[in-house]
């Protein structure tokens, strides 16, 4: 949760229309300086003086953000398994490096699961004694 000062200096810093847009999103405001763009529109930003692991964050383009919509190579510098952005990287595609596979949760393409045993022909069904 954010403090009022904190809240307050990033309304001033980012403007009312962005602020919304960020409270409406990720449900914060924050304000830093964009490192970069990718393929599908997301804007990367970086502010040092946020807290440890709240520095780095993604804007999507689309309204109905995913996670499968950050690339690889921006997902490192998220999660700071490498300090330099790919912008600055010479990262070089692999013969063996595919497209994504989009996640079809929700969806009539969902992987539904089957049963590959026989179904019991006889169902158990105990036998109760009377008690004398």
């Amino acid at each position: 949760m954010s403090t009022i000062g904190r809240t307050l200096k990033n309304f001033m810093k980012i403007g009312p229309s962005q602020y919304m847009k960020q409270l409406d999103t990720i449900c914060d405001t924050k304000w830093g300086r964009l490192v970069g763009t990718d393929a599908n529109g997301n804007r990367y930003f970086e502010n040092l003086d946020e807290v440890s692991g709240r520095e780095r964050w993604v804007e999507y383009a689309s309204n109905q953000p995913d996670s499968e919509d950050i690339t690889p190579a921006w997902h490192m510098w998220l999660s700071r398994i490498v300090q330099e952005p790919p912008t600055e990287m010479n990262i070089q595609p692999q013969k063996w490096w595919g497209q994504p596979i989009p996640n079809f949760s929700g969806t009539p393409k969902a992987f539904k699961t089957y049963s590959t045993t026989n179904a019991k022909l006889h169902a158990w069904e105990p036998t109760v004694k009377e008690r004398a």
